[in-house]
């Protein structure tokens, strides 16, 4: 994967990739609990070592922790208000952070930490020192303590961005029952990003497997998994008040939205680069899901590349899962793949992994790639953080940008509008659904 973000060969990425980072972290139980959020992120790319006899390109200094190296020198600290990263030790108060807000501060730190180690100039800038002030989450610290009933709504998508929500959610007061809804199985490409999963998993059903390695996390909380898209979900129970979104496809976000679910939570990531995060209610004057993810030209680009890499048409491409006859012509024309090993996977998943392992060479395919679990669990972590805003009544906008290598700016967040051709709004026929399933229950004026 990171050959194919960086433009360069399999060797040459290797050999970025070597080495381990060194993580060095002081007594205290708060440092402990975020060392261990820190490396869960880190390990997914490189070797993380606590020997310092191990050698190391990069040194990570947590907390008041002396250094035990001659390596490089990154030094995180964290406190209630704040998380500084930079590369002289930092000062902050001795005072524990929420284990929500330490998640969030744990992404730009494995950010810096992996920028150091790789070394690459493809990658995005990171401007040392960071600071994550954590009232530009926007949510004031009382907030954190309420509790999340989530009876009513259904998790749509079980990948990286769906296991980082689940992830931030255990540091919530949630209760009831939710759904987790995906057709897909595990892929070879999903235990790097994917925190829940792990190698044993592969070809495993994604819901099943992230409700089974999630639950032990919720006591409060019922993770029912459902294996099938949310057109079958709610073909079988019915129009769902809320819809929380973690898929990678804007042809996807744009079918969900089409259910007309009364509230919309979602979060996605573009590429290495941005993470995004949408929220609304039905009926609303302002952006929907299909606002936010319209059509754009290089929906078409990728389907076309996706459609000829594959040696298929473009209309099996537009199907999303791979049917037996799909894989069967895939398969022909690709001597390394099976058919059987991918029958009724996801058409982008199979386009990213032969991406990823350079079996494919498309601009398209290098850019969805996401080979960082911090891009992903920067996402899930805000996801949770919008949810607690709409919770207390926060509303006032329904867009948030952020750079997962840099620290979260409140200025960013706005309010879309609706636009003029999107595929949901500009269409009286699902305005008219949409009043008439949620305005009187939500008492919307």
């Amino acid at each position: 994967m990171l050959a194919s973000a960086l433009g360069i060969d399999e060797d040459a990425a290797s050999a970025r990739l070597e080495g381990r980072i060194l993580v060095t972290v002081d007594g205290r139980a708060s440092c402990a609990d975020w060392a261990r959020e820190i490396c869960d992120l880190l390990d997914r790319t490189m070797a993380v070592t606590r020997d310092p006899a191990d050698d190391a390109k990069v040194e990570l200094v947590i907390g008041n922790a002396a250094p035990r190296s001659s390596a490089t020198r990154l030094y995180a600290r964290i406190d209630a208000s704040k998380a500084v990263i930079s590369l002289e030790p930092p000062k902050t108060v001795s005072s524990d952070p929420h284990p929500l807000f330490a998640s969030i501060a744990a992404c730009p730190t494995a950010a810096a930490a992996l920028s150091l180690a790789i070394g690459a100039e493809e990658l995005p800038k990171v401007s040392l020192p960071i600071t994550v002030s954590f009232d530009q989450l926007g949510i004031p610290r009382e907030a954190l303590d309420a509790s999340l009933d989530l009876d009513g709504a259904v998790l749509i998508g079980a990948g990286a961005v769906g296991n980082a929500f689940l992830r931030a959610l255990r540091y919530i007061d949630a209760r009831g029952t939710l759904p987790i809804v995906d057709p897909k199985a595990v892929g070879g490409g999903n235990p790097n990003r994917c925190l829940y999963f792990t190698e044993a998993d592969v070809g495993q059903p994604k819901a099943e497997t992230l409700a089974r390695n999630a639950s032990p996390d919720f006591p409060r909380v019922a993770l029912n998994p459902f294996n099938g898209d949310f057109h079958d979900y709610v073909a079988k129970n019915g129009p769902q008040r809320t819809a929380i979104v973690t898929v990678d496809s804007r042809r996807v976000r744009r079918a969900i939205q089409a259910e007309v679910p009364e509230r919309v939570f979602d979060a996605s990531t573009t590429d290495i680069r941005a993470v995004v995060v949408h929220s609304h209610r039905q009926p609303t004057a302002n952006a929907c899901l299909s606002c936010i993810y319209r059509h754009v030209p290089d929906e078409h680009a990728r389907e076309r590349a996706i459609a000829d890499g594959l040696g298929i048409s473009l209309n099996m491409v537009r199907e999303s899962l791979i049917s037996a006859d799909a894989a069967a012509l895939i398969a022909g024309a690709n001597a390394e793949i099976q058919a059987a090993a991918i029958e009724g996977m996801a058409y982008d998943s199979l386009f990213k992994q032969l991406c990823a392992e350079q079996a494919l060479k498309s601009a398209e395919g290098k850019q969805v790639l996401a080979p960082f679990a911090f891009v992903s669990a920067l996402a899930g972590n805000l996801l949770v953080v919008e949810m607690l805003r709409v919770h207390i009544g926060l509303t006032s906008t329904n867009y948030w940008q952020v750079d997962p290598w840099g620290a979260p700016i409140a200025k960013l967040r706005s309010c879309r509008p609706r636009i003029v051709d999107c595929e949901f709004c500009s269409i009286p026929h699902f305005v008219a659904i949409a009043d008439q399933l949620w305005r009187e229950k939500s008492g919307a004026a």
